[in-house]
């Protein structure tokens, strides 16, 4: 299948920078339920990326929907849990938001 913007190329790393990819992304946890068509998106970035990024479904466990509440104030999916190096947490709503901050840092 040819490349595009609606079907952009996979990713490839060399296994060191891969390797340095995946301790960056220990720091994320994305937010999401199978069925939100926002979340289908990130989870394709995510993918297309080779990103390996904790994702927490918050319909399967309820704790995750209840972190998601009182952390960033809002249920809404999707949503990307930033842990800064400072120890802070940014709590990044919106798929295009999280889908630009995927491609910034990690393409």
């Amino acid at each position: 299948m040819a490349t595009s913007p609606q079907n952009p190329a996979v990713v490839t790393r060399g296994a060191d920078e891969q390797a340095r990819v995946d301790r960056e992304t220990d720091d994320l946890a994305l937010y999401y339920y199978e069925t939100c068509a926002f979340c289908i998106r990130v989870l394709r970035t995510i993918e297309r990326l080779r990103l390996k990024i904790e994702l927490r479904n918050i319909r399967r466990v309820p704790a995750y929907r209840d972190q998601l509440l009182e952390g960033g104030g809002d249920a809404t999916v999707p949503c990307l849990l930033i842990r800064k190096d400072d120890g802070t947490l940014e709590w990044l709503y919106e798929s295009d938001a999280i889908m630009n901050y995927l491609e910034d840092h990690f393409a």
